[in-house]
């Protein structure tokens, strides 16, 4: 029921305290940004009411000019801490929101003595027992005030001490987990991100990235002296960065450089305390950690963009290999030893790019070693507890990255962090009592651009992966939990909806059938979808747009990224031996054919006509990977660029995106832009295409028209925090 919300609240099992400004899930704190417990607060208040968007955003933000996306962003994170089973916020399409719940209004607390309670408890005992009789009919006494004996006060004392060793069976039977949020203490505190934290040998000085990627992306390094040293600011450049680490006598901090161009990961070292910039440490090395006072282990590139783990020393005399992925365009790209030095926690991808589960191998390069920490999601980084008995992951399993850790070697994984915010990177304290993390809110929302302007699509939850059908009234998206990013290669899969664009009103395509990746056909008719079965395996599966039918499986095929081609046809990566390449099928499965003689690490677009197929793929004479455009028809191949000039086209084929963000105009009867001998070598070439200009935005898509056009707005802010081991 409506009305004016009370002190204290209860809804399911959630407790609301107003004064105290705390929400509780059976009494275990939830956190929530501040603007996010506001939002909760007047939509419990109006239980059951409708608040206008308007409504919400005036009240909320009363001295502010806000767009509609911070309050779909609050409504979000609610539902985040709430779940969805069961729904406690209703959207009304267009209009606003509805708590559904229902809320009742705690009674103030009376207080009353030791004697009142302990009289009613023995009360109630006499009730219980006068009304249940033993089995051979008599009537058992009934306890008095009065008669309390020193036989009662045993049997009560020994009850409860039965009570509390049953309680704390289940209580270590429970996933451990860091539930205490007030006791995690904020390390850094800035209004964009932080990411990756490292700990000195000594626990004494944090670096980390100041940057938004939890991997690799534009960032600054930084140093900090724990506990309340200012952040000093090491770095002043525009390289990619990831994975900063400490030497062991904390005098120079490591960190990686990627360098798209030549797709080359080089190892860079700068002194913690001033006394110089920057300088190469080693080339075709990344991730680099210290293994002795002057050993290192680091990510080496073999051929193509095979990456293995190599120990050697620092100047790389003495290298050998500690574990090379068996497929050939899969990376392993970090690695963590153990106290002991025997054994290795590695974070890897896939043939198709995408991170694995951790896996655990041997030092000696003896064997493959074995997948561990929570399986079916993707690991990103790992820790090793100082004494060897615990491996420590942050890892995605539920479509949400945590903190989990696993007894060595083969115990059962366990949950350390949970709830709202998401957590990436692990810094083991020296002493083992505690970690360090970054800690992040984020949520990304679909906008699309055309001639009536700029408007929201996905209202909550991270929509991802838009295609426009051809018609361009329609909007396709996966709806998955995490926010994406330009850095983020690990599996994200989420159902699949399709917003009308005149309405506004979205339908989920298929309830419960989570999608990596899918197309819509030439005609608008059909959608093929990429799924994993239960046994691990890739499958796709073809639909009617309209939903008249069931999905259908294409029998016999596995592979990854599938995309409509000419004649209905459907292109997609295939693994052959220990490389991939581009094959063609028909829906029903038939016609299965290699469509290009050469490996394509990623496939990237078709063109529309059904003439090109672009992708990611190394050049002749083991050269780099670049973008390349391969016809169809055997002709030469046409290198479009380095990693990041990926090209697409919008639907009519008469423009086209390079790089993600540049919309160049095609000559007419033109399937490609006028791309320079060799392939454009930086941004600056691509802007003086003509005709092209920049379109503001991230993971921009093109519709049925240059002038329409998907592409991303989110929110996110990550600060490293200190949290103690349970």
């Amino acid at each position: 029921t409506g009305g004016r919300v009370g002190s204290k609240n209860k809804f399911g099992p959630f407790r609301l305290e107003r004064a105290e400004r705390k929400l509780s899930r059976n009494n275990e704190p939830v956190v929530l940004t501040p603007k996010a417990f506001d939002t909760l607060l007047l939509l419990v208040r109006n239980s059951g009411h409708l608040l206008e968007k308007d409504e919400l955003i005036r009240t909320l933000w009363p001295d502010s000019f806000v767009e509609e996306g911070n309050l779909s962003n609050n409504i979000f994170v609610l539902r985040k801490a709430l779940g969805e089973d069961p729904q406690y916020i209703e959207t009304i399409p267009r209009r606003g929101y509805r708590f559904v719940g229902a809320v009742r209004q705690l009674p103030k607390p009376v207080s009353r003595s030791l004697e009142r309670e302990l009289g009613e408890q023995l009360e109630l005992a006499n009730k219980i027992t006068a009304e249940k009789q033993p089995l051979g009919g008599a009537v058992a006494p009934a306890l008095s005030s009065e008669g309390w004996t020193r036989r009662t006060l045993v049997m009560i004392a020994l009850t409860s001490l039965a009570l509390l060793v049953v309680a704390a069976g289940l209580w270590l039977r429970r996933p451990a987990a860091a539930r205490d949020r007030s006791r995690w203490v904020q390390l850094t505190n800035f209004a964009d991100s932080v990411t990756q934290p490292a700990l000195s040998a000594d626990g004494r000085m944090l670096a980390f990235v100041r940057g938004y990627s939890t991997w690799v992306g534009p960032g600054q390094i930084y140093v900090k002296m724990l506990p309340d040293g200012e952040p000093v600011q090491l770095t002043h450049n525009d390289a990619l960065k990831t994975d900063p680490t400490f030497s062991p006598d904390g005098s120079q901090i490591a960190y990686t450089t990627l360098n798209l161009k030549e797709f080359s990961w080089d190892t860079v070292v700068s002194p913690t305390l001033g006394g110089g910039g920057p300088r190469p440490l080693l080339r075709n090395a990344s991730g680099l950690t210290w293994i002795g006072p002057k050993d290192v282990m680091f990510s080496e590139i073999k051929a193509g963009v095979h990456m293995g783990i190599v120990a050697a020393e620092e100047s790389r005399i003495g290298a050998r290999d500690v574990y090379l992925p068996v497929d050939e365009p899969a990376m392993a790209h970090r690695s963590y030893l153990s106290p002991d030095r025997k054994w290795v926690l590695l974070v890897e991808m896939d043939k198709d790019h995408y991170f694995l589960p951790c896996r655990l191998v041997p030092m000696d390069g003896s064997s493959q070693g074995q997948h561990v920490g929570p399986l079916g999601g993707s690991c990103m980084s790992a820790a090793w507890s100082p004494d060897g008995k615990w491996m420590y992951f942050t890892a995605n399993p539920g479509g949400v990255s945590h903190i989990w850790r696993q007894h060595f070697p083969n115990g059962r994984p366990e949950q350390i962090t949970s709830g709202p915010t998401e957590e990436d990177g692990i810094a083991m304290a020296p002493d083992g009592h505690s970690f360090v993390t970054s800690v992040a809110l984020q949520s990304t929302s679909l906008w699309v651009h055309d001639a009536k302007g700029e408007h929201q699509v996905s209202l909550e939850g991270n929509g991802t992966n838009p295609k426009f059908t051809p018609d361009g009234k329609e909007l396709c998206y996966l709806l998955a939990k995490e926010a994406t990013n330009d850095f983020a290669w690990y599996r994200n899969p989420g159902e699949l909806h399709c917003a009308d664009l005149q309405s506004g009103r979205s339908e989920l395509f298929q309830r419960g059938f989570p999608i990596q990746d899918y197309d819509i056909s030439g005609d608008g008719q059909r959608v093929v979808m990429w799924t994993t079965g239960r046994d691990g395996k890739s499958q796709f599966w073809v639909a009617p747009l309209d939903r008249r039918s069931a999905p259908v499986q294409i029998p016999n095929v596995e592979g990854s990224s599938p995309m409509f081609g000419p004649g209905g046809d459907i292109f997609f990566r295939r693994m052959e031996n220990t490389s991939t390449f581009v094959y063609r099928v028909r829906p029903d499965g038939t016609g299965l054919r290699k469509a290009l003689p050469d490996p394509i690490f990623v496939l990237v677009s078709v063109s529309p006509e059904g003439k090109w197929i672009v992708g990611w793929a190394p050049l002749p004479g083991n050269g780099p990977p670049a973008i390349q455009a391969c016809p169809l028809d055997g002709g030469p191949t046409v290198v479009i660029g380095p990693t990041h000039t990926f090209l697409s086209w919008s639907l009519d084929g008469h423009s086209a995106l390079l790089a993600g963000s540049y919309l160049v105009p095609l000559p007419a009867g033109e399937p490609l832009p006028r791309i320079p001998k060799g392939g454009f070598r930086s941004e600056e070439e691509i802007a003086q295409v003509p005709g092209a200009h920049r379109i503001e935005g991230g993971g921009v898509v093109l519709g049925p028209s240059a002038d329409v056009y998907a592409f991303y707005r989110g929110t996110i802010q990550r600060n490293l925090y200190r949290i103690p081991i349970p």
